[in-house]
């Protein structure tokens, strides 16, 4: 019977949660102002942490082993390995590289004279087929690198040995660093604005009492002030929204001219719709709790 009466009398309770702003203006805007500052903040740290984390792994990515076959062997003959290759545990995906595709790649990589010269062994080509294969965890890297150096025929695996694995685990590390940051950083922020709101409710306490003298259930009383924390939540959202979509926009514009494809940030949407989103539901979701945390020391239950 209680929340039915609530629900009826919603379109009522918003406007008393708006009054109640209206009039405790000060605090009210301390709050807002406290959300504000705490959701921009974990906006500017969440929206790095998210970039970066996608750059390693952009990086990884594009960690690859390069195997060159024996010179002597044919393209043909060379193929047959491939089936192998891809029956290596942990093996992603197996590019094959003929002869004359590495004459290719080797001439396109020279000055005016480098590619006359190699132009003229295109009839006799020196060079031997290869084989990229990418991997689907790095931290395997070396382990698929050493089976393929069994295969017949293989003449050299690189991959980048040692230095290579220091910058998987450096990229872990990286990654695990900031993920552990951003969630702390979001624990301490939305802490800040639960008891910035429950000190904007609190200060109230004269008020409930009356109302809870002349009868009103405990929900009749809670849920404006669970509103206003709602409201304060979404109000203080609006200027993280805005710095992110204009800032991060501005970003994407000037940082791809010069960062490489594997470095590039995120597509600005729907990433800035999404971040929205979630600031949206985290300042909402922060107020509503902080409010009914804070009026629900002066109910019974």
């Amino acid at each position: 019977m209680e929340l039915i009466s609530c629900i009826k009398n919603f379109p009522k309770h918003c406007k008393t949660a708006f009054q109640n702003i209206w009039r405790n203006g000060v605090m009210s805007v301390s709050s807002v102002f406290a959300v504000t500052i705490t959701l921009l903040l974990i906006t500017i740290i969440g929206v790095v942490a998210i970039n970066i984390q996608d750059m390693t792994y952009s990086i990884e990515e594009s960690l690859t082993i390069y195997a060159k076959m024996e010179r002597e062997t044919s393209d043909k003959k060379a193929k047959e390995i491939q089936p192998l290759i891809e029956d290596i545990a942990g093996v992603k995906r197996v590019e094959f590289s003929s002869k004359d595709d590495e004459l290719n790649k080797l001439i396109e990589s020279q000055n005016e004279d480098g590619k006359k010269l190699f132009e003229s062994y295109r009839k006799n080509n020196p060079l031997g087929s290869a084989y990229i294969v990418e991997v689907e965890d790095t931290k395997k890297l070396d382990l698929v690198a050493q089976k393929i150096q069994e295969l017949d025929n293989v003449n050299e695996v690189t991959y980048g040995g040692e230095s290579t694995t220091s910058l998987v685990d450096s990229l872990e590390t990286i990654r695990n660093g900031g993920t552990i940051f951003v969630v702390a950083l979001s624990i301490i922020a939305l802490f800040m604005i639960a008891n910035t709101i429950k000190i904007t409710i609190t200060s109230r306490q004269t008020e409930i009492s009356i109302m809870r003298m002349v009868g009103a259930s405990n929900w009749y009383i809670r849920l404006p002030y669970m509103l206003e924390g709602v409201f304060i939540g979404i109000l203080g959202s609006i200027v993280p929204i805005i710095v992110l979509y204009f800032g991060y926009t501005t970003l994407i514009d000037s940082a791809n001219q010069f960062l490489p494809a594997m470095l590039s940030f995120r597509e600005p949407f729907p990433f800035i719709w999404q971040c929205s989103g979630i600031l949206i539901g985290l300042g909402s979701g922060v107020g509503l709790i902080g409010s009914f945390a804070s009026v629900r020391k002066f109910l019974k239950f």
